[in-house]
């Protein structure tokens, strides 16, 4: 059985990436940028609309707001009032088994539920158009042939984004045990597929995911998010922006440029630009905190808090992070952004602060290349879903039922 490794550093570690766009004054962050605008979900609805236990949340154009709750889509206007209702727990058309569950709901409105054996694409008006299988599928069966994507579980590690009725989009990647190998040439790739003919976007060799065998037919993963990895986000008009925080990052003397690249992939369009920041080095504690005798203390005091008995590392343990470790003394830098969420043309890059307790987001207008703002917001708070200037979350208070929370993003955040 596959056992999974964080080798992810506690929440004190911090990124430093308060970077600043060189040749402007420093913006002084934001704060308190979100103001809470609507609660609902727990009262004045037809009980088949109370939320259970939701998991899943996207945002249409109009602000139709769409909850996956109990193996169903409730959909609720933008003031909160039910809208619609539709799926059902099973196998069968319209329905979910809810197992490695994806939403996402395209600029034009169609919405993709994506789970661990199938894909169902529904239209703008909410009509199931078609239940895909992905060990039956054309597309993915190709991706397997032509480019080792494994499908893993019926495809549990791709995301689809299902644009319209001919054009979706598909993130996957080789980093899997099915195609385990010991260089460890693993890669992230992005799709264009037009009904069923497939094509690459991007293809990036993955520096963020290390393997080794566990010598029992099982394998052990290690993330790392202090060297960078591939993001991307669907702009409006259908277009595709994407980014790798390592591989389209230069850097000059004390300066970093991080390359941002914009595809229509239906009409053949390229656009790009840079985004220039002053790079912050990996410190020396990260660094230590991958080095084998500090992982192996690390999981034996944590062995005896759940009382249980230490173990020594493998030869093969010891050799991954020593490789983890010489990757950050040749990196050097820590990556501009660790999660990248899009709202229309403006990106939200997640960074740290210099208070731990604290993030920061740092805004771009795609459109133009240029910082807008940023902002900073405690740690704990995760913004949720983005659209039109609105973020959305789901909840349960300590003392109340589930709910969904609409808050309104403050003007200035968008340079407004």
């Amino acid at each position: 059985m596959k056992k999974i490794l964080s080798a992810v550093l506690e929440a004190g570690i911090l990124l430093g990436c308060l970077s600043i766009l060189l040749g402007q004054t420093p913006q002084k962050p934001l704060e308190n940028v979100f103001t809470l605008e609507l609660s609902f979900g727990d009262k004045d609805v037809p009980s088949e609309y109370l939320l259970v236990q939701p998991s899943r949340i996207v945002v249409n154009e109009a602000g139709d707001i769409y909850v996956f709750d109990e193996y169903k889509i409730k959909v609720f206007d933008k003031n909160g009032k039910p809208k619609a209702i539709f799926g059902g727990r099973g196998q069968g058309p319209g329905e979910f088994e809810g197992r490695g569950l994806r939403l996402f709901i395209s600029p034009e409105g169609w919405l993709t539920v994506s789970e661990r054996n199938s894909w169902s694409v529904f239209s703008p008006a909410n009509k199931l158009i078609s239940k895909n299988v992905f060990s039956s599928s054309v597309i993915f069966n190709t991706l397997k042939n032509d480019y080792n994507i494994s499908t893993g579980a019926g495809g549990a590690g791709q995301a689809i984004f299902v644009l319209n009725d001919k054009e979706l989009i598909v993130n996957g990647n080789t980093a899997s045990e099915e195609y385990y190998n010991e260089a460890g040439e693993y890669y992230d790739y992005l799709f264009y597929a037009n009904l069923n003919k497939v094509s690459i976007i991007s293809q990036y060799r993955n520096t963020d995911t290390f393997f080794f065998s566990t010598g029992g037919g099982g394998e052990i993963i290690a993330g790392l998010t202090h060297v960078g990895n591939f993001r991307f986000a669907v702009l409006p008009d259908s277009r595709i922006l994407y980014t790798h925080t390592c591989h389209d990052v230069k850097y000059t003397s004390n300066t970093a440029q991080l390359t941002f690249h914009i595809i229509s992939p239906a009409k053949n369009m390229k656009s790009e630009f840079s985004f220039t920041y002053k790079p912050e080095a990996i410190p020396d504690s990260v660094i230590k905190s991958y080095e084998p005798s500090t992982v192996e203390k690390r999981n034996n005091e944590s062995a005896k808090r759940m009382n249980q008995t230490p173990s020594k590392m493998s030869e093969e343990q010891k050799k991954m992070y020593n490789d983890i470790v010489n990757l950050l003394k040749q990196k050097k830098y820590l990556p501009l952004f660790t999660a990248m969420q899009s709202d229309g043309v403006y990106l939200l890059l997640r960074c740290s602060y210099s208070d731990k307790k604290m993030s920061l987001i740092r805004v771009i207008n795609a459109e133009t290349g240029k910082e807008v703002s940023n902002f900073i917001q405690p740690s704990y708070f995760f913004i949720g879903t983005i659209k039109n200037g609105y973020a959305y979350l789901s909840t349960t208070p300590r003392d109340g039922y589930p709910i969904v929370q609409k808050y309104r993003i403050d003007p200035r955040v968008y340079g407004k």
